[in-house]
């Protein structure tokens, strides 16, 4: 079987977050997975190289590690919610990586806990990308944002936004519809989710939509997955696979490192502790005393959360 191959994107603010990543990818690797991972980063992160290897060379000595290192080249591009211009450099792959076909885009807040063969094997004929369906489809929050200047270009997306957090790209259909060079141009834009919301105006009728457990939002509750269902988004089937046994859990919004009891955190530390190269990365007695906002901050933020924030 050929290697999988995955990239992260991110600057030095990530570096251990990354190397959490990428260690649950190879632990929850299936016996003929294999891996050849790819780091886009700021060269000031440069130096989570070395302690990468380390990670690869311990749980998969046939996987690989390429690292690239460079200036991003959309740091001045627009920046909302806390998020750094570091999200946009996966728009920068289909030139960077010219030779490669397929790959794997994940987040650096993901927690891998299966093999990802079958999502890597997903069917990718005239698809630009295979995605998950986020959150920003159900009607409530699509509403709260059809006010926004550029959502028109969206208007034949509902119901199928998708998140991209994790995002198998298909960058060779990329290349031939010439979409690289107008991710570049729409980086000048103020779009409020950013690159992703790039990725969902320039691949409308190119996407290949994935199961939920491939993307399962950590911050979502079993109310929100009802209301995906209700609308038809998922299927009961997908949701009941996404809620109990996702296989990439992914923590949008708060982070587990930051407060300890943030949903679904407990499985994030737990794996965190339980492997020796990592549990000192981490400070997990200030993720204990942290305890986010007030309640009145909370009620405010899980109204703007499930409105307009995370995607």
């Amino acid at each position: 079987m050929e290697k999988l191959r995955v990239v992260y994107c991110f600057d030095e603010n990530l570096v251990a977050q990354v190397q959490a990543a990428a260690a649950s990818l190879l632990d929850s690797r299936g016996p003929d997975d294999h891996f050849e991972i790819h780091c886009v980063c700021t060269p000031a992160a440069e130096l989570v190289g070395a302690p990468l290897k380390q990670i690869i060379k311990k749980r998969d000595p046939d996987s690989a590690l390429v690292m690239h290192c460079k200036e991003n080249p959309y740091e001045n591009a627009y920046q909302v919610r806390d998020i750094s211009a570091g999200t946009y450099l996966r728009l920068a792959l289909p030139g960077l990586l010219p030779e490669t076909d397929r790959i794997l885009y994940m987040d650096a807040d993901v927690l891998v806990r299966e093999s990802l063969a079958p999502l890597w094997e997903t069917p990718m004929e005239n698809r630009t990308l295979a995605a998950v369906k986020g959150a920003v489809n159900l009607t409530e929050k699509w509403e709260w944002n059809s006010g926004r200047s550029y959502w028109h270009q969206l208007s034949e997306m509902k119901g199928g936004y998708i998140n991209a957090g994790v995002t198998l790209l298909h960058l060779a259909e990329v290349r031939k519809r010439g979409l690289d060079a107008r991710w570049h141009e729409l980086t000048k834009e103020r779009f409020y989710y950013q690159d992703q919301d790039i990725l969902n105006i320039t691949c409308q009728g190119a996407i290949a939509y994935v199961a939920p457990k491939y993307n399962r939002l950590a911050y979502l509750e079993d109310k929100d997955f009802g209301q995906f269902v209700t609308e038809g988004i998922y299927t009961r089937k997908e949701v009941r696979e996404a809620l109990e046994s996702p296989a990439i859990i992914h923590y949008a919004g708060d982070k587990p490192w930051k407060r300890y009891n943030t949903n679904l955190g407990s499985l994030w530390w737990d794996y965190v502790n339980g492997q020796p190269d990592l549990k000192d990365l981490f400070d997990e007695e200030k993720a204990r005393r942290y305890h986010g906002p007030t309640l009145a901050q909370r009620a405010v933020r899980r109204v703007r959360r499930f409105f307009g924030g995370e995607a």
